[in-house]
């Protein structure tokens, strides 16, 4: 690690610039001053590990840089959810008649937002005020929308750095989503790392002078006492006016590129510390030009990419080659390199994080079909229940069946010339036939035996389930477990006595049943 960091050359004469070690602010126009590529320059010179973040849909990020997967670590304190709804709301929270008292009130002893938003819902049906009714309905309107955002994104639940510029990428989230992930950064690394810088993008949104958001909370504290275990911020914005002045105090290293708008240019030229310079340049500053305002001086600074030797930088500083030469020959060529090697670390990690989704999947279809196994079962046995209480109830006609059943017996078919198979109930025989087997005689004292006396008796021509056989079975007061008929019938097909078909089972055909 660097006490004193090369930024690189000044304008006109050469002379090597170097930056102390502090928290630093950085302006200028995006894509035309060069900020990103001086933010990676100065990480890569200083030694230490560092923290950015992609806000923005087809953002030009840093060439040389490591994917980790976004932190975030739940918060329901009312400071943090009052954050949160600031930026949401798009002003402070004193605006909103209300709010802050439901905010308070709907956060006590909740522990993330998901039980915050069922406090909310808890207390508008008990709300008795039109008005209470009112503040904790937005409420709502508004956790509806977060909640399934934070739920919808795998976080990391720790931070393992590389050397250099760690990124994360957040463009794909909402504004209130990346403001909870670059806030609980900011507290992790406060509380857990040392020698770390966090770059702070688009610093006019996260830290907005006319509001709070859940970034300058812990922004703040970063700022006033990360330094003391080497810990710095470093502000990238686009202006300088809507940023909120407490981390600017803060900022002893200040960085100033290209600006058009007046207003903006103005608020440049005062932090100049007196030096005399035109309007008009602050709006034409080339490509990697800064006015650097370093402790008490200040000078105008070509920075020295990372990765282009010094020679070159001195040579751009002195007017002799352009900073488009330095871009087209030195940085084009590996962003195209190395930006191939960052996607292929994106690409990774999705593929990880489409793993892990494919596998919370699989878990979910799996508990599904076991409670749904275990519903069927149940409602099964409930039926199952109901009908042996229901079956009880027929006991006086029991006798009056059985006499009938000796009385009129079952129909029988013509002979064959197969052999047999008796089935016997009681005084009734059922003789079925088959060609050169023996005489094999089944009570319906069986389970085998009650399975072929209501196949002869109900099914002699047709086929049938499993569950209309059962049905038969029941009539005749006959309780068979279903894991016992499914074994019975599968060794009744084994035996031959039965035939397995597409729709479920028939007898053999050419069989004739005798009394």
């Amino acid at each position: 690690m660097s006490e004193k960091i090369l930024l690189g050359f000044e304008v006109g004469t050469g002379e090597p610039v170097y930056l102390p070690l502090h928290h630093l602010a950085i302006f200028g126009m995006t894509q035309l001053s060069g900020k990103t590529t001086t933010l990676e320059a100065l990480i890569s010179r200083s030694g230490l590990r560092a923290i950015a973040f992609i806000t923005k849909r087809g953002e030009s990020g840093f060439s040389r840089c490591n994917i980790i997967q976004p932190y975030y670590r739940p918060r329901a304190d009312w400071m943090f959810i009052e954050g949160l709804v600031n930026v949401a709301l798009g002003e402070k929270i004193r605006y909103e008649p209300g709010m802050r008292w439901a905010i308070i009130k709907v956060s006590k002893n909740a522990r993330n937002l998901r039980e915050v938003k069922l406090n909310a819902e808890r207390m508008l049906t008990s709300a008795k005020r039109e008005f209470h009714k009112q503040v904790f309905e937005k409420l709502i309107a508004y956790l509806e929308i977060v909640v399934p955002e934070l739920e919808r994104w795998h976080f990391s639940e720790r931070l393992e750095l590389s050397d250099g510029v760690n990124v994360m990428d957040l463009s794909l989230m909402r504004t209130e989503t990346q403001h909870l992930v670059i806030a609980s950064t900011i507290e992790y690394a406060f509380q857990n790392l040392d020698h770390v810088v966090i770059i702070v993008p688009e610093a006019w949104e996260t830290l907005p002078q006319t509001k709070m958001t859940p970034v300058k909370w812990v922004a703040q504290q970063f700022i006033r006492k990360g330094a003391a275990i080497g810990n710095y911020l470093w502000l990238d914005s686009q202006d300088i006016g809507g940023i909120d002045k407490t981390p600017l105090r803060q900022c002893d290293n200040w960085l100033m590129g290209r600006m058009k708008e007046a207003h903006e240019v103005e608020r440049i030229l005062k932090q100049l510390l007196g030096m005399k310079v035109h309007a008009e340049e602050i709006q034409t500053l080339p490509l990697g030009h800064f006015y650097a305002a370093i402790g008490n001086q200040v000078k105008k600074v070509y920075v020295l990419p990372a990765g282009v030797p010094e020679e070159v930088g001195v040579k751009v500083a002195r007017g002799e080659l352009t900073p488009e030469y330095v871009r087209d020959v030195y940085l084009k060529p590996r962003l195209v390199e190395e930006g191939d090697e960052m996607y292929k670390q994106l690409y990774e990690q999705e593929r990880k994080k489409r793993e892990e989704l494919e596998k919370q999947l699989a878990n979910i279809q799996k508990e599904l079909q076991e409670k749904i196994e275990q519903a069927r079962q149940e409602a099964y046995r409930d039926a199952m229940q109901k009908l042996e209480a229901e079956l009880k109830k027929l006991e006086p006609l029991k006798a009056l069946r059985e006499a009938f059943i000796k009385a009129f017996g079952v129909l029988t078919a013509p002979s064959s010339e197969l052999g047999q198979l008796e089935v016997e109930h009681k005084r009734l025989v059922v003789k079925v036939h088959h060609a050169g087997d023996k005489v094999v005689k089944v009570s319906t004292d069986s389970v085998v035996g009650q399975i072929l006396y209501c196949a002869v008796k109900y099914f002699r021509d047709k086929e049938f389930t499993t569950g209309e056989l059962n049905e038969r079975l029941l009539e005749h007061g006959w309780n068979i477990k279903p894991s016992t008929l499914s074994a019975k019938l599968s060794l009744l097909v084994n035996e031959g006595k039965l035939v397995k078909t597409d729709r479920g089972y028939r007898l053999p055909k050419c069989v004739q049943f005798v009394n």
